[in-house]
């Protein structure tokens, strides 16, 4: 009887085991993480700023304008820039959420309580990220190996990156060069 137990503990484990890789292969989790160099360009983001602490308030300027891009209230993607701003402190953080397009002419009126902010560079360096959340790369991950990169092709990058976010999961992190 003894033996019999540990038989169909042994299944059960190479059962977990497969069940397990195959999850995490059929949300991206092998997908290869690569940094691409492409030309630069123009964006503008309209939206808001948020300094302070890494908090729920985030996720809730996230929903929020999520929500006006997809009703077509705010033409755009969704995006958030990160700064790196050493002045505001260690625990801090400075993002500017809101919905990125390439030119200003576009956008009939801005609404109440955002402002915009414009972009201008010669040299992109970005990752996109199709797998699932629970299986990709933490922002910080990708982020190092974009200055990784940069530093490979002796270039300074800009103190601030953007995260554009697709409707259909998938991610675009940017990193601008100055």
């Amino acid at each position: 009887m003894k033996r019999a137990s540990w038989i169909y503990l042994f299944i059960i484990i190479v059962c977990l085991v497969i069940t397990f890789v195959a999850t995490y292969y059929s949300l991206g989790g092998y997908d290869k993480v690569e940094v691409y160099e492409t030309e630069g360009g123009d964006r503008t983001v309209i939206g808001r700023h948020y300094i302070g602490l890494q908090s729920s308030e985030i996720n809730d300027v996230m929903e929020e304008i999520k929500t006006m891009v997809d009703e077509g209230r705010l033409r755009g993607q969704l995006t958030m820039v990160e700064y790196q701003n050493d002045t505001i402190g260690a625990d801090s953080v400075h993002y500017f959420i809101g919905a990125s397009f390439e030119e200003i002419r576009n956008i009939l009126e801005i609404p109440s309580g955002f402002t915009y902010e414009e972009f201008t560079t010669n040299k992109i360096y970005q990752v996109f990220i199709t797998q699932h959340f629970w299986v990709r790369p933490l922002p910080a991950e990708i982020r190092s190996l974009i200055e990784v990169r940069s530093i490979e092709d002796g270039v300074v990058l800009a103190p601030y990156t953007f995260d554009v976010y697709y409707s259909d999961g998938s991610l675009r992190t940017e990193a601008w060069v100055k």
